[in-house]
């Protein structure tokens, strides 16, 4: 006999096998534990860890007693995840964004579902566990510059510099260095605080992994045709418009846009004109400009600062110090010693 469940099914049913005294909920320190029977329909396990602010991990092992459909209808806007399958298989359809797709051994996905219902199949007697990191992207990326972003997935960046979350779904293998990683999250032999800095450790170490299969696949997709003198042309356009617009310069997204060209190709284009990426000769030339105004003697320090689009005095000071050996003070007073 084949069930059918939604979300608020299955969050009654974990409230009555938990007042039966079928199921129990733990929750200590970092972690929640919840374990046991929901009535005549699974033997669950699933084990929630809290590590960071925007990162959690979860430990999560289902054994169905019936066939199930299970209709997924409570959504996480802000949910962005990395699902590593480490036994079963389940069916799912997302619906508007993906056919059915089978999830299975050996492989893992990255997600964002926002409000994109789900339909999942599920076979009974079929034990099915996984490792599943929930990453909230403003939170886990907050102390990130605009150039370290400029190197996670455009979804990721998207929904970290300006809110925009696009559902996506997409599939990747499980290599060596991940199985690895998996298994010392299963063997952890830490408690505590040290259990809670150990998993942290590995879950960031498999969001990297991540990053790395991603743009492994980007360069076996793409590659920048150096020998096109069409998109060298675009490049060199990027870079005036990037000048031109010192105080509001636009994102990558709206850059490679404006120029006709994609992101993957102006990022690596970018470089390989320029020898360094798009935010990092801007900044240089911030600076550089910057040097020069206050050579001149014509502006406050303040006054400079903003012409050359640094909202903030002290970072401006901070990163003047560090190319040119003197703050702006100490240069401008060099040049005007009479002031």
């Amino acid at each position: 006999m084949t069930k059918i469940l939604t979300d608020t099914d299955w969050q009654e049913l974990w409230a009555e096998s938990e007042q039966n005294g079928h199921a129990s909920f733990q929750s200590k320190g970092f972690e929640t534990i919840r374990k046991g029977k929901l009535l005549d329909v699974s033997h669950t396990y699933e084990c929630w860890s809290e590590l960071r602010n925007g990162l959690s991990i979860s430990i999560h092992q289902e054994e169905f007693i019936d066939d199930l459909v299970w209709v997924r209808d409570i959504f996480d806007k802000s949910q962005f995840g990395l699902s590593f399958f480490l036994s079963g298989k389940v069916r799912i359809e997302r619906h508007g964004l993906t056919d059915k797709t089978d999830e299975i051994v050996g492989r893992y996905y990255s997600e964002c579902n926002c409000d994109i219902k789900e339909t999942e199949w599920w076979k009974a007697g079929e034990k099915f566990s996984r490792i599943y990191l929930k990453i909230e992207p403003q939170e886990f990326f907050q102390s990130f510059g605009e150039e370290e972003l400029e190197q996670i997935p455009i979804s990721l960046r998207q929904a970290v510099m300006n809110g925009k979350v696009q559902p996506y779904y997409q599939q990747g293998e499980i290599t060596q260095q991940m199985w690895k990683v998996l298994c010392n999250i299963l063997k952890c032999p830490y408690q505590g605080l040290m259990k809670r800095m150990y998993l942290e450790s590995q879950a960031i170490e498999l969001i990297t992994l991540h990053f790395q299969q991603i743009q492994e696949q980007e360069i076996r997709n793409h590659s920048f045709p150096g020998k096109n003198l069409r998109d060298v042309e675009r490049i060199y356009q990027a870079k005036e418009i990037l000048l031109g617009n010192l105080e509001n310069p636009p994102s990558l997204i709206d850059l490679a846009r404006q120029v006709g060209i994609n992101e993957f190709k102006l990022k690596r284009g970018f470089r390989q004109v320029f020898g360094t990426s798009a935010f990092k000769y801007l900044h240089n030339y911030r600076l550089e400009k910057a040097k020069q105004l206050l050579a001149l003697g014509d502006m406050k320090i303040e006054e400079v600062a903003f012409r050359v689009g640094f909202d903030s005095r002290s970072y401006f000071a901070l990163a003047f110090r560090k190319k040119f050996g003197l703050n702006p003070k100490q240069y401008f007073q060099h040049h005007h010693k009479s002031l």
